[in-house]
């Protein structure tokens, strides 16, 4: 008999648990301007360290079509993908996608490594791709990292397994894209259909 075992994941934070459900409601983020919820404030505020605050501050954010010189028109970085717990908004500079603990993570497309992070706190576990071009990639909150820096790779290779590293309260790979060291949206360019 075969069986489904679910990931485990971690508990939330009890102040999240209790005040996420009530941020995010419609009501809420229609009266906040759409997509801005007040837990993406929040964190902002509050939880995020001095040297990266002056880092958010300083990167303009822009939802902007970006050129993207892929083999195919989209991208699947997950095959194993289950949904988008949140999306590209202010305060949050790229998007989630949840998946099983272990998943392996694809590029967006080839490049170079020229980051590898592992932080007990953020992203956690990192690997930041530069496409060339201004285009960079960063997937963040891995479990294993199968990188170096330095290491040229490409589209058909796993870069590392979806985790539950740095700040989170679920297994997913957090996703960033910026073209000319803009953040842009990067839903346009992944195929997130299972």
């Amino acid at each position: 008999m075969i069986r489904n075992i679910l990931p485990k994941t971690r508990i939330s934070n009890p102040f999240s648990k209790l005040l996420r459900p009530l941020f995010e409601t419609k009501k809420i983020k229609a009266a906040l301007g759409g997509g801005f919820a007040l837990t993406s404030l929040a964190s902002g505020l509050f939880l995020i360290p001095a040297d990266n605050a002056t880092v958010l501050a300083n990167s303009p954010i822009a939802d902007t079509e970006v050129i993207f010189e892929t083999k195919k028109t989209m991208a699947n970085v997950l095959p194993d993908k289950t949904g988008i717990s949140q999306g590209f908004h202010f305060g949050h500079p790229g998007m989630d996608i949840t998946a099983p603990l272990g998943s392996k993570i694809f590029p967006l497309k080839d490049g170079v490594v020229s980051k590898v992070e592992n932080k007990r706190f953020n992203y956690g576990r990192a690997v930041y791709v530069d496409h060339g071009n201004g285009l960079t990639t960063l997937y963040a909150h891995m479990g294993k990292i199968y990188v170096v820096e330095g290491e040229v790779i490409t589209a058909d290779k796993p870069i590392g397994e979806v985790g539950l590293t740095g700040r989170t309260t679920g297994a997913h790979l957090h996703i960033e894209v910026n073209k000319n060291s803009r953040s842009v949206n990067p839903r346009p360019y992944l195929a997130l259909e299972r």
